[in-house]
């Protein structure tokens, strides 16, 4: 049900209950300050249809004429950690390829509006406690799926807000030949190896990431700075891979053999 058309009578209670939580919650505008602070109505609002509030100031009561959440949704997630600590991940890569988790227990939280930075998260499709405690102090990396591919990863912070949002991207298969030197990559015969890489085309360019599966991102490791031959028509084209920053199975340099 959405709130009311421009011309009639509105208020915070009003705006709190379509948003999922209890009526009487404290609910400022905006906070102390232009930015809307998390907990504000503003902030509350960030990703409220047909369109959003602004977050931009001025703010004003005005601007949730009509607006509308529905049916709180739910979000399955598994709970990570990097390396068995609490280190964010460096990439979305690390997240969607992880395995180290620190939880293998299927959580769950509830939103309103379209999951994304900035959302609100909340433990109860009520929506009336927050899905974190103030006390929470670092981020949690959290992944929606295990093993399925294009599943979305995120961080909630201590204010039960989605920040971080990425989608683990979708991968293209190609066949490449193993890991060589540099001066004969191009010589090397295509055997039926299948890797998978992100980017638009064929065959994995620099900037991509090239992994070993299209399940859970194991990315393609190698014993250096490798280079590897990739099969395209009409002309076969090298690409290199390196361990070194910004993780393993990054593209850092490709040319046509």
């Amino acid at each position: 049900m959405a709130l009311p058309a421009p011309g009639n009578p509105i208020s915070a209670n009003m705006i709190n209950v379509e948003a999922a939580r209890a009526g009487t919650t404290n609910a400022p505008l905006s906070g102390t300050s232009s930015t809307p602070q998390t907990g504000s109505l503003i902030k509350l609002y960030a990703n409220a249809s047909p369109t959003p509030v602004s977050q931009v100031a001025p703010h004003s009561f005005s601007e949730f004429y009509s607006k509308s959440f529905g049916t709180p949704r739910t979000a399955n997630y598994y709970q990570l950690d990097y390396y068995n600590t609490s280190t964010p991940f460096a990439t979305v890569f690390d997240a969607c390829s992880s395995s180290a988790w620190l939880s293998t227990q299927l959580l769950t939280f509830y939103y309103s509006g379209t999951l994304g930075n900035g959302t609100v998260c909340f433990d109860a499709s009520t929506g009336t406690t927050l899905e974190f405690s103030s006390a929470v102090t670092s981020p949690v990396s959290l992944k929606t799926g295990r093993t399925v591919a294009n599943t979305h990863t995120c961080t909630i912070t201590s204010s039960s807000v989605i920040a971080n949002y990425a989608s683990c991207a979708s991968l293209t298969a190609f066949s490449a030949s193993p890991e060589t030197s540099g001066a004969s990559v191009c010589s090397q015969t295509i055997p039926s190896n299948s890797f998978y890489h992100t980017g638009i085309n064929d065959y994995p360019e620099q900037g991509d990431w090239v992994f070993q599966n299209n399940g859970n991102y194991n990315p393609v490791l190698t014993t250096g700075s490798q280079w590897f031959k990739a099969f395209t028509t009409p002309t076969a084209w090298a690409f290199r891979l390196q361990n070194a920053t910004p993780g393993p199975g990054y593209v850092n340099s490709d040319n046509a053999c």
